[in-house]
């Protein structure tokens, strides 16, 4: 159930050197919700995703998660409200799976303390709830980009978060892997009430898994927003807002029940 503001981010920009990639971006992120960022590439998806995250200061503006300044956050405390899962995460030391999951459980674990009991089972849950528990003693290094990928998001989950941000989550993998990944998501947004906010390639995948899309596109020098639209799939995903973000043609087809985007 969608409830009270999750997430709010007040005018924020950055700027890249010379390059502006966001320009006083505002939006307000309902609890419980699964929010999917599309535009093209540099229109600042990964940008305010790692804003969102406080992995970026913005030049000007704020976020605030659950009415608290993520900049004024101790990084612990913010790693126990949100998970995180980046775009190609890499470990070159073989680790088995179970090792890498269970790091998700560093803010709850005090230094140079062990994990505990529920530490581990935690862990275990994690593992289980992305359908990975058969490779928890294989070694991170030897298992696909797909299987890594779940690896993250079983790490982002053991930290408990009421906050989940993915950066592409569906890289590396199949068609039927993608489709099933995303029908995970959503699931962890309802039963659990986590709020998701997501960066997507496909338009087509933000149609079928989003509560609310936002719509971006790459800021070329004029006064015009970054933010295109902003609410329901339906409402946000129109020829004229796709071809305004994208410089693109399309249609819109009703196939049984659902929205489809085909270029023109």
């Amino acid at each position: 159930m969608i409830g009270r503001e999750s997430i709010r981010i007040d005018e924020v920009s950055m700027t890249y050197g010379s390059s502006k990639i966001l320009d006083s971006v505002s939006l307000s992120i309902g609890k419980g919700s699964v929010v999917t960022m599309v535009g093209p590439n540099g229109c600042g998806k990964t940008t305010l995703l790692k804003i969102i995250n406080n992995l970026l200061k913005p030049d000007k503006g704020r976020v605030l998660v659950e009415g608290m300044e993520v900049n004024s956050m101790p990084s612990h405390r913010l790693a126990r409200i949100m998970g995180y899962v980046p775009q190609g995460h890499r470990i070159s030391f073989p680790f088995k799976v179970r090792d890498v999951v269970i790091t998700g459980r560093m803010p709850y674990i005090s230094a140079f303390s062990s994990p505990k009991r529920e530490d581990l089972e935690r862990t275990e849950q994690a593992l289980s709830l992305v359908g990975i528990s058969g490779l928890a003693d294989q070694p991170y290094t030897q298992i696909s980009g797909g299987e890594r990928q779940l690896v993250m998001i079983a790490r982002a989950m053991v930290q408990q978060p009421s906050v989940l941000l993915l950066d592409e989550p569906t890289s590396y993998l199949d068609f039927k892997n993608q489709i099933s990944t995303l029908k995970m998501i959503k699931e962890i947004s309802r039963n659990r009430g986590v709020t998701v906010v997501m960066t997507l390639h496909d338009p087509n995948h933000a149609l079928m898994f989003s509560d609310e899309i936002v719509l971006l596109r790459k800021l070329n020098g004029s006064r015009e927003e970054n933010v295109i639209a902003f609410g329901s799939p339906n409402e946000t995903m129109t020829p004229q807002n796709i071809q305004a973000a994208y410089g693109m043609e399309v249609e819109i087809l009703d196939v049984r029940g659902r929205k489809l985007l085909l270029p023109v």
